[in-house]
């Protein structure tokens, strides 16, 4: 069996088209079992979404999707919550397209699982001394004095908050564009409940489980050594939650992963896992031979 993957096409982001259609034309000279397109295939528009899923129209082999966190960016009249559980499933089926992490796929003896993942800021870089609120508010404290309304906040930690801290302005987009409705944390356990239970389901009725999520589930995956902008956004990563509970499970073999845009390829017990490491002007795409 062959299992094509590849992540973060961002098809609604103009320099990543091109890149994104090179690689939709080689995937439809491919023959393969199934192809997974592992988060931010589109931001808000789920036109660009219903666009970006048609490129592979031509793939006979199963085909599926894991949302990213650009996917549950929303309009005024939505939810990001609408958007994971209706909106972005039901776009997808229109174009052929089912989504893993509501409905895991079994081809042959080998279960394929997915999950968007999220953050806990588990994590972060801890060498930033950023404290914690500031990454649920996802705001730098410099970001937040420059841009007002965090006075409360910035006089809360202004004992422990130096030059270093307020010359970092950055902020992590989706404090703007998702409306989740509960914080990131419950988010987190809401999702890792589901994928417990579709591991737990899946490691009786297959022989091998493959894995993929948008989010990193290991903090060795997380680019080091780079730019305090970069390393702020390392809490945005994904959660040493997802790492622990792969971990749980034997038959999982190889776990999947994408949203740094860093690749990278580590063994975690039994498990290669593997960070596909697109950008928005290069597209990877990884083949799995099982």
């Amino acid at each position: 069996m062959k299992i094509l993957i590849t992540a973060d096409l961002h098809y609604d982001v103009r320099r990543s088209r091109a890149p994104a259609e090179e690689l939709a034309g080689r995937v439809g000279d491919m023959r393969a079992d199934a192809l997974v397109l592992l988060g931010d295939s589109a931001g808000a528009d789920l036109d660009v979404l219903r666009q970006c899923l048609r490129m592979f129209a031509d793939f006979p082999g199963r085909k599926l999707l894991v949302p990213g966190n650009h996917c549950l960016w929303c309009h005024r009249e939505e939810t990001s919550l609408q958007r994971y559980e209706q909106l972005i499933p039901a776009a997808a089926k229109e174009e052929g397209f089912s989504v893993l992490d509501h409905e895991p796929a079994i081809l042959g003896d080998t279960a394929l699982v997915g999950s968007i993942g999220w953050y806990d800021y588990s994590l972060r870089e801890e060498s930033l001394n950023i404290p914690i609120e500031f990454y649920r508010e996802k705001i730098s404290p410099g970001a937040a004095k420059y841009y007002g309304g965090y006075d409360e906040l910035l006089a809360k930690y202004a004992d422990v908050l130096g030059e270093r801290q307020y010359a970092l302005g950055a902020r992590w987009m989706d404090g703007w564009r998702c409306r989740l409705g509960m914080t990131d944390e419950e988010f987190l356990r809401r999702l890792l409940d589901t994928l417990e239970t579709q591991l737990t389901d899946c490691a009786v009725r297959a022989e091998r489980v493959i894995v993929f999520l948008h989010h990193l589930p290991y903090a060795t995956l997380v680019p080091k050594n780079r730019p305090d902008h970069f390393a702020f956004a390392a809490a945005y990563m994904g959660s040493e939650r997802l790492g622990e509970l792969l971990l749980r499970y034997e038959k999982i073999t190889d776990v999947y992963c994408a949203h740094s845009h860093w690749p990278g390829r580590i063994r975690v017990g039994n498990m290669n896992v593997v960070n596909i490491g697109s950008t928005y002007r290069w597209k990877n795409l990884e083949i799995l031979e099982v």
